[in-house]
């Protein structure tokens, strides 16, 4: 089928994976597609033609019948993901398609993409997928997951609008009776299947979404809590060296190391910057953030809108704003990533804000500027 050779040949580079590399995340898809008939394959199959049918086309009416598809059959497959590791992998699969498709065009009431990676954490969870190792592809699926439900959780945490995107996302589910077993999980949490620097960067961002407290909240004063947050920036630090060279435009731009690299910087400037109230810099995270600016915003491109986010933030001066704004150019014109107009808007509202507070004394914390700047649309973004 045509949107199935769209889907192999181009659509899959939109797809958000940690690994730069999306053809591996395309082959195990690609794989479950062609397995045995079952209702979870039907509803991968459809979310499968309806993201590729949106990448291509835009959101039309095939489009959306393709979605409503393989709504009705994920719906239907729910019962059936927890008789089998292989089912249950494919119901997954259908849920972080169709995240996927809401992250590609994401609409003014669309929080519909945290649903779908709740549905598929219920899933992994529910069949236990974490101890399975009896379907192909496994550990990148599982992977996958972790990687946009980690990120879901630093969304969450600097959303301002949190009843207005979750209740929306719930009315929209719930209404068309779309996914009647993919409740929300509260706090759940999946650990990665491998301890390497790459994803053990992202259980730091976990463990700081859970830690993190307002300035304002008198127990972030306390020592224990101090003492938590320097803990975590020493799991930061600790990390085994990644690479010594500078990621370049290029061969680098798709190697797992470098991706690994720009998280690490931005987790470090991440926490320090949360550690502070007012804001402050010490040396050390001047030097990093010079050395960022010099090196990686200059040369080449971020498909990760999280570190993008967090090293977009530190610009102060019209040189090194405009290099960002380079470096989105790049990325949007690679085509590897999603439209990244609301990202640029957000990046130049967290300017906007700090600047407004540059000859002030009373200057707002990070958390605040942050806060603002990511809740500065009314749809709930993803910085996977």
């Amino acid at each position: 089928m045509e949107l199935l050779s769209y889907f192999r040949d181009a659509a899959h580079y939109s797809l958000a994976t940690f690994n730069p590399t999306t053809s591996h995340i395309r082959d195990v898809i690609m794989h479950m597609i062609f397995t045995r008939d079952t209702v979870s394959r039907r509803a991968l199959f459809y979310a499968l033609l309806a993201f590729s049918s949106l990448h291509r086309s835009g959101l039309h009416r095939d489009t959306m019948l393709l979605k409503v598809a393989a709504l009705k059959a994920l719906s239907a497959s729910a019962k059936e993901a927890a008789q089998g590791a292989a089912e249950a992998a494919q119901h997954v699969a259908a849920c972080m398609i169709l995240c996927a498709f809401e992250i590609l065009l994401p609409s003014e009431s669309s929080g519909e993409w945290l649903w779908y990676i709740r549905g598929a954490m219920e899933i992994v969870e529910r069949a236990q997928l974490g101890d399975r190792i009896d379907f192909t592809g496994s550990d990148m699926l599982l992977d996958w997951v972790y990687y946009h439900h980690s990120l879901s959780r630093f969304t969450l945490y600097h959303w301002r609008h949190k009843n207005i995107a979750l209740e929306d996302a719930d009315t929209t589910l719930s209404s068309a009776n779309r996914i009647a077993q993919c409740s929300p999980l509260a706090a759940g949490k999946m650990k990665s299947q491998y301890q390497s620097p790459p994803h053990t960067v992202l259980n730091i961002l976990s463990e700081a979404c859970e830690v993190l407290l307002d300035p304002n909240d008198p127990k972030s004063q306390e020592s224990e809590y101090q003492d938590r947050l320097r803990a975590l920036r020493r799991k930061v630090d600790n990390l085994p060296p990644l690479s010594t060279s500078t990621p370049t435009l290029g061969d680098l731009s798709d190697d797992m190391e470098i991706t690994a690299q720009l998280y690490q910087v931005a987790m470090r400037i991440y926490l320090a910057r949360v550690s502070h109230d007012p804001l402050g810099a010490s040396e050390d995270l001047d030097a990093l953030i010079d050395s960022t600016f010099s090196g990686p915003v200059q040369a080449c491109y971020c498909r990760h809108f999280f570190p993008l986010l967090i090293i977009s933030c530190e610009a102060r001066t019209d040189e090194q704003r405009a290099a960002i704004l380079n470096l989105i150019d790049r990325t949007e014109k690679s085509g590897y990533t999603r439209p990244m107009k609301t990202f640029r808007g957000q990046v130049q509202s967290f300017w906007t804000q700090q600047d407004l507070y540059a000859d002030e004394d009373l200057i707002p914390t990070y958390l605040n500027l942050m806060k603002a700047a990511i809740s500065s649309n009314r749809a709930l973004p993803s910085y996977a």
